[in-house]
């Protein structure tokens, strides 16, 4: 096993040590009876390698490096995430630990996969060991609230750590087009108006909506519905503060308006919509936003417009994933702004652990402006770029952004820089 350490910049001791009291039974999962752990802040870990021992965290873990273990330790949390594990880092390990979420009706476990977890108590969160295929977890002797819980041990064995993401050479040979997005065929639409959803965990399914859709509640899903509004302002809005929306195969239609097609100023998800006929697709605005599997195109051309697939103002933790966005419009020959545009950032928060990967750009002046001076940490991989750019691929790259050769001109293995 590795030394132990921890690093300065990141672990801080409050002083004095605690113990932890034996129950009256023995537990199979969590701190190890008898641990004497040291009390600390929050931690964020990015030196691949780095093992927590030992320590009583009052706030929360962020993992942004590879090789990453923490064992012997307890989290007290009471924001978002209590262990967050990036995207893209390989082989996290979390070992007889204990999570305790103070807000259950807020704070989750362990997020949001791509890690190995054994005899790791989870206690009171909104969600507990969460995963997904694309990042899946293995969870093994560990209990939630008690009850013992496991996943997907028994596909991948006790000892076996998930697979590392896929490297450079792996990437996508179809992406979303109108024919894999939208309302799926065959489902039957009811006529709606316009909504304001303002109770938590709503479902709207099913619907033909004609006006703006605005979720102003947390963890509200809206599926296998078209929604077409002339709108010049949002199509569908995540208002701010509000957590877990879900939006998923939907065609949005702002029927050649000067509306934004998805408007992000709360946190949630984006997956197989097709987006068009509006002056932007997406704007984002918030932390914890993901869009993936989604097919934005024909964007509609607005005198002195400024014209993108995708717009970023603000927010961390955001993953572009798997997505085809065509801000070149072949029937005017117009390429519009850009594809992505990360700029004319609000307020002075740098935007940071931004993840582009597997999708398919083109158009733009610069296909991806690349917000240099307001990015302190961002990862492109994997994406493929078509021809109808005006200047160029991509510009204004910032420096801290990760940018690799398996960014490459479509349907070749020529590097686009």
């Amino acid at each position: 096993m590795r030394a132990t350490h921890i690093l300065a910049a990141v672990a801080v001791a409050l002083g004095g040590a605690i113990t932890v009291a034996a129950p009256a039974a023995a537990v199979t999962a969590g701190v190890p009876d008898g641990t004497t752990l040291t009390p600390s802040g929050s931690l964020t870990i990015t030196e691949d390698g780095t093992v927590i021992d030992g320590l009583d965290v009052h706030g929360n873990i962020h993992i942004k490096a590879d090789d990453v273990t923490i064992m012997n330790t307890r989290v007290t949390y009471g924001g978002n995430h209590s262990i967050r594990v990036d995207s893209d880092v390989e082989n996290a390990q979390i070992l007889h630990s204990t999570v305790n979420c103070e807000n259950p009706k807020k704070t989750n476990g362990i997020t949001f996969g791509n890690y190995y977890a054994e005899g790791v108590a989870i206690e009171g969160c909104r969600n507990d060991f969460m995963s997904s295929d694309k990042s899946p977890a293995v969870v093994v002797d560990s209990t939630v609230d008690g009850v013992p819980f496991e996943l997907n041990a028994g596909q991948l064995g006790e000892s076996v750590l998930p697979e590392p993401a896929p490297g450079p050479e792996s990437g996508r040979d179809g992406f979303p087009t109108a024919e894999t997005t939208g309302v799926p065929d065959g489902v039957r639409l009811t006529d709606s108006g316009g909504l304001t959803i303002t109770e938590p965990g709503t479902v709207v399914e099913g619907m033909h909506i004609r006006g703006t859709v605005t979720i102003a509640a947390d963890d509200v899903t809206i599926r296998n519905s078209l929604i077409e509004t002339g709108t010049p302002q949002y199509p569908v809005k995540v208002e701010k503060g509000v957590t877990g929306a879900l939006i998923e195969n939907v065609e949005i239609d702002n029927q050649d308006g000067t509306g934004i097609g998805v408007f992000f100023k709360g946190a949630g998800t984006l997956r197989g919509a097709d987006i068009h006929s509006a002056e932007d697709g997406i704007r984002i605005e918030a932390d914890n936003v993901t869009v993936e599997d989604t097919y934005i195109h024909d964007l509609f051309r607005q005198p002195g417009g400024h014209h993108d697939a995708l717009q970023i103002r603000k927010g961390d933790n955001i993953t572009i994933r798997g997505n085809n966005f065509q801000a070149y419009r072949a029937a005017t020959d117009d390429p519009m702004n850009a594809a992505i545009q990360i700029g004319s950032l609000l307020g002075d928060d740098p935007i940071s652990n931004l993840v582009v990967e597997d999708n398919l750009f083109n158009g733009g002046n610069f296909t991806i402006n690349g917000g240099k001076g307001i990015v302190d940490s961002a990862r492109y991989s994997r994406n493929q770029f078509g021809p109808n750019y005006r200047y160029g691929a991509v510009g204004n790259l910032a420096d801290a952004s990760r940018w690799d050769d398996s960014n490459v001109w479509q349907g070749t293995d020529t590097p686009v820089r």
